[in-house]
């Protein structure tokens, strides 16, 4: 399965060597994820990765879930997939990680919406983390040393 990766925002997190990186990897996951045959991803075409600012993906956040805060990932089940960098930078200063490292594994959780992996309780939300963390650590594992 094809994953396009949109750049909506310049930051020097977004290099072209990554930009391309993201793709591959992404777009091969996303090919396992379909092969598994959970959640929506089965039956898309595509899958579409828009790389926003804050105030964007807040916007859309306030929009669609009636929560105007910017977050890092929005996953539309139509296929479309929404990721702050500027929350990615915040949060890997705050986690000790790498923003790229963040970014990767934003594009995972959606990936892992896609094919029916929930976040909304606590049970589901530690299954999904465990298994997000897996994944990127297994697509970039050259992301996953601190920064």
């Amino acid at each position: 399965m094809k994953v396009s990766v949109y750049q909506h925002v310049e930051s020097e997190v977004l290099n072209e060597e990554f930009m391309r990186r993201l793709e591959e990897k992404w777009s091969a996951l996303a090919g396992e994820l379909v092969e598994l045959g959970g959640g929506v991803i089965a039956g898309l075409e595509a899958v579409e990765m828009s790389l926003v600012d804050d105030p964007t993906i807040t916007q859309v956040h306030g929009d669609f879930m009636n929560d105007p805060t910017p977050t890092d990932v929005i996953t539309f089940q139509h296929g479309e997939i929404l990721l702050s960098v500027e929350t990615a930078q915040r949060q890997a200063k705050e986690f000790g990680t790498q923003a790229q490292w963040e970014v990767a594994l934003y594009g995972v959780h959606g990936l892992l919406h896609l094919s029916g992996y929930d976040d909304q309780t606590a049970e589901d939300f530690e299954k999904m983390r465990v298994r997000q963390e897996e994944l990127a650590s297994a697509l970039f594992p050259e992301l996953r040393l601190e920064s």
